[in-house]
C-alpha cells in the first residue's frame, strides 16, 4: 500500500470517527429542560463545578443541576449535550464549558437584560 492511499484511509477513518462520535453542540437549555433557563452538568469531585454552583447560588440564579455520575441516564444526557468535561452549563441559548465568572455574567445578562 502506498503512502497516499494510507493517508486517505487514515483521513476517512478520522472523519468517520468525528461524525459518529460528534455530540449535539447546537442544544439550548430548553432542549435539556423546558422548565429551566439554566442547566449545569456537574460531578461531585469537580472543584470548578463547586465554583460554578456557588456563583449561581450567590447571584440567586435558579438552575437545574445534573450530576453526571449520579446515574447512567444523567451521564447519557451530558454526553448527548456534547459533554467532554464539567461543568457544562447551558444558559438560554449559550453553552459554556468550564467555569468563568465573566462568561457566566455575560450569559446571564443576555438571558435577562
Amino acid at each position: 500500500m502506498n503512502l497516499s492511499r494510507l493517508l486517505i484511509i487514515t483521513l476517512l477513518a478520522v472523519v468517520g470517527w468525528k461524525l459518529i462520535g460528534s455530540a449535539n453542540t447546537d442544544l439550548v437549555v430548553s432542549d435539556i429542560s423546558p422548565n429551566h433557563d439554566v442547566v449545569i452538568f456537574t460531578a461531585e469531585w469537580c472543584g470548578y463545578c463547586d465554583q460554578a454552583r456557588d456563583y449561581l447560588v450567590r447571584n440567586r440564579v435558579e438552575f437545574l443541576e445534573i450530576d453526571i455520575d449520579s446515574s447512567t441516564e444523567a451521564n447519557r444526557r451530558w454526553r448527548d449535550a456534547g459533554g467532554r468535561g464539567v461543568p457544562l452549563t447551558f444558559i438560554g441559548d449559550q453553552r459554556l464549558a468550564g467555569f468563568s465568572a465573566h462568561s457566566y455574567a455575560q450569559a446571564l445578562l443576555i438571558l435577562d437584560p
